[in-house]
């Protein structure tokens, strides 16, 4: 919470107990935007944010309650009566509304639906079928639409009509009878057109819209290539069905990043970290904590095999944990650049080829530059030089092997189909020890005889 928020929450408190709670809350907050408020009430108790929901009305309540996540959604709305809940439901966002109501448990739905118009009910229903990581999961169907055979005089009329229920009134999409998109136009446009020009004289015909089903990501992607603010969405047979705004795309960019973070860092699935106990977060981490374990058994295993070449040459031991930190940090580079490539669509499946050889390339010259080091220090160390040739052999074979395995797993994993973000630093870093183990071990047996 701000510094302002803990300065002004003891007030709101006084004012809340009195006689004038609503007015006095309507003029503490009636300029602020919605933030601000969620700000200054987040660390209200449930039922004094649903009083200043209901003292701020509709559309200013509302915004407020749609500014906190849906698991506080839900316990604020424990706090109203069952017609200010329908209210809320009627005077959501569609979006807002359909992931919200996810959350809500059967038996309150069945209470508060039927005092819903049919329309709405209708709305939530088919919003809430779409699958999760959807464009139809995410898109609105607050949006504005015209004909393509009335003037721009009868378009304008039209838009005032639909402004007050639009998600946004900047971009116009034209459809015919059948709902079909066959153009779009701005409200720019439709300004600067003569008054009796018709839409489709105007209306750009080359539509770049996404698909119902098309993949979340994909969506924020082309909305970020086209520079748009909103997106149409449409069926299979060309139907517009919807929009997807930038703010819904900034939502699901935060959300797939927090999750790639998760997984990459092998920390499980995002839970909220302040509402989450020590035990949920534990049972989180310690099933991929016991793999990474059973991985390193046979990083164990290995020098347990070749404990013959430590005790004959201890100076060999003393390069162990440099050889496996070398290679480990160099192969969760190469795999963060790949993942990240792959998520932003910079590096596709069909490059392993050329992610391939850049990566051997990058490893190699890596590689001998530590080499170099790790060598004259294995010398200083131990003036038998086939301890600083064995060390730095190793070196340029292991760093350039773990660039290679950093690079190519991520994008396997992508082609099976499976989230790259799973080959985490922490997978990525046992499997490499376990090949640099080999690795060092044999070129010692080559050397050393």
């Amino acid at each position: 919470m701000t510094k302002g928020a803990s300065i002004i929450s003891p007030e709101i408190h006084e004012i809340l107990k009195g006689d004038h709670a609503e007015q006095e809350i309507r003029g503490l907050f009636d300029d602020m935007h919605p933030y601000d408020l969620f700000v200054l009430c987040e660390d209200l108790q449930d039922d004094e944010i649903a009083q200043c929901i209901k003292a701020l009305g509709i559309p200013k309540g509302i915004e407020l309650f749609q500014q906190f996540d849906d698991h506080r959604k839900e316990e604020i709305f424990d706090s109203f009566s069952k017609e200010w809940m329908a209210d809320i439901l009627k005077e959501m966002a569609a979006d807002e509304r359909a992931d919200f109501v996810k959350f809500l448990p059967e038996e309150k739905l069945e209470q508060v639906l039927p005092l819903i118009a049919r329309a709405e009910r209708m709305d939530i229903k088919k919003l809430s079928e779409f699958k999760e990581g959807t464009a139809g999961s995410i898109m609105t169907t607050d949006y504005s639409s015209l004909p393509p055979d009335i003037t721009v005089r009868e378009a304008l009329e039209q838009l005032k009509r639909q402004a007050f229920d639009s998600e946004t009134i900047y971009y116009i999409y034209v459809v015919d009878s059948n709902r079909t998109l066959i153009g779009s136009t701005s409200l720019r446009n439709i300004l600067v057109a003569s008054s009796n020009s018709k839409i489709e004289d105007i209306m750009y015909k080359n539509v770049i819209s996404t698909h119902v089903d098309e993949d979340s990501e994909m969506v924020a992607k082309k909305l970020s290539d086209y520079d748009f603010l909103a997106i149409p969405v449409v069926d299979n047979s060309n139907r517009l069905i919807g929009i997807v705004t930038v703010d819904d795309v900034v939502d699901v960019v935060i959300k797939e990043s927090t999750e790639d973070i998760y997984k990459y860092g092998a920390a499980g699935e995002y839970i909220d970290y302040m509402r989450s106990n020590p035990f949920q977060m534990a049972r989180q981490r310690v099933i991929w904590l016991i793999l990474l374990i059973f991985v390193g058994f046979i990083s164990a295993w290995v020098l347990q095999v070749n404990a013959f070449h430590i005790k004959a040459i201890v100076a060999l031991s003393f390069f162990t944990p440099l050889l496996l930190g070398a290679s480990g940090n160099a192969g969760t580079q190469a795999s963060t650049v790949v993942v990240r490539g792959l998520a932003t669509g910079n590096i596709q499946i069909t490059d392993l080829l050329r992610v391939m050889r850049k990566e051997i390339s990058v490893g190699i010259v890596v590689g001998a530059i530590m080499a170099m080091v790790v060598a004259l220090r294995a010398l200083w160390l131990d003036e038998n030089p086939k301890v600083g040739i064995t060390v730095g052999l190793a070196m340029i074979m292991t760093v350039t092997l773990a660039t290679t395995l950093g690079a190519f797993l991520p994008i396997l994993f992508k082609k099976l189909k499976f989230d790259p973000a799973i080959m985490s630093g922490p997978f990525i870093t046992s499997i490499i020890d376990v090949v640099s183990l080999l690795i060092y071990f044999q070129i010692a047996t080559l050397i050393f005889g």
